[in-house]
């Protein structure tokens, strides 16, 4: 059976009663036009299936109606594939899709860009960077090319930029310091990674200021951003030679090699040794046992990232950064038994 021909907008013109240019008035929101024409117009639409064509609306508003999603790179640029494991951020990019689609755009994960010809491949109406690196390259290209562009994290050396969302990492971390230190912890220590985030730099300055109001000496160890299984392991031997009494640690997959080096020396958690971790997965959930974790709530960063970046492409001025509230969830690794024996 042959298919039906597409509908067309003097089709829709046609049983309306109405011009075609009417029609593109209403169904694109321009123009005057009264209410009951409007309805006429777009009960026409609905009942004879009538679809704007994307293509040709891209074409006269000079718009791609796509966004670009760029995932975070590290020292390494062909790693960067490989973050789409980590629940975080398979759980943002899920999300930005949806949130896009809400917003009547695609988004296309772009690859690691490497120079301007890279970008310039790609037809975009704004960018989304994830996690950027101090003076991020990518971030640069966008301004260069005069594309829109927002980051999920803020960068950390460009200090005037209102265009970012992020969780909240200064507020998380006293909130997981504050737990722990309230859970019994007088040595609480930080083992974090050193790679210029945002999420990271936040976290770490948190611990310093807490510490210091505290008279505290503060215990901060940086995993290196490579070799990350060896990497892990050796920082957490390091934290552990400190004998800390509760260990935060902002990266969840450090917490592994911690967990491990912990049963190695018959260190208990959490009967000698409080464990935090600064990312909720399920990997926390399932961990023996399992562990304190804070939830950044990607879904929301997703959504607002996606909301501002339109708003941007748009032409709407700055109003601000967006902070994402997290939550803190008590598991375990961070409540340690009434009565306890606790390693001095």
């Amino acid at each position: 059976m042959a298919s039906q021909p597409r509908p067309r907008i003097r089709d829709v013109a046609e049983v309306a009663g109405v011009s075609a240019t009417t029609v593109s008035h209403v169904l694109n929101g321009k123009g005057r036009v009264d209410a009951a024409t409007r309805a006429r117009v777009t009960a026409a639409a609905e009942r004879l299936g009538y679809r704007p064509n994307s293509n040709a609306k891209g074409l006269r508003s000079g718009r791609a109606d796509t966004i670009g999603l760029l995932l975070p790179v590290g020292a390494d640029l062909e790693q960067a594939h490989h973050v789409l494991a980590v629940e975080f951020y398979l759980t943002l990019a899920m999300n930005t899709v949806e949130a896009a689609f809400e917003h009547d755009q695609a988004l296309l994960q772009l690859p690691p860009l490497r120079g301007l010809d890279d970008l310039r491949r790609f037809s975009v109406d704004g960018g989304i960077v994830v996690d950027p690196l101090p003076l991020d390259t990518r971030v640069a290209m966008f301004n260069e090319l005069g594309v829109p562009v927002v980051t999920i994290g803020r960068d950390i050396l460009r200090t005037q930029d209102p265009w970012w969302v992020a969780a909240d990492s200064a507020g998380s971390t006293g909130m997981v310091l504050d737990h722990l230190a309230e859970a019994g912890a007088r040595r609480i220590a930080m083992l974090s990674v050193d790679i210029g985030w945002s999420w990271f730099a936040d976290a770490q300055q948190t611990y310093r200021e807490w510490a210091g109001r505290r008279g505290i000496e503060p215990i901060l160890v940086l995993a290196r951003p490579d070799k990350l299984e060896s990497s892990a392991v050796a920082a957490a031997a390091e934290v552990l030679d400190h004998r800390p009494d509760a260990v935060y640690v902002p990266p969840q997959w450090l917490a592994s090699g911690l967990l491990r080096v912990a049963r190695e020396r018959g260190v208990d958690v959490p009967g000698d040794l409080l464990v935090s971790v600064g990312v909720d997965s399920h990997l926390a959930r399932t961990s023996e046992p399992p562990l304190t974790a804070v939830d950044l709530d990607p879904a929301s960063t997703a959504r607002q990232a996606v909301d501002l970046l339109i708003h941007r492409i748009e032409g709407g001025e700055p109003a601000g950064p967006r902070l994402i509230p997290t939550t803190l969830h008590s598991r375990a690794s961070s409540l340690r038994t009434p009565g306890a024996a606790h390693r001095p």
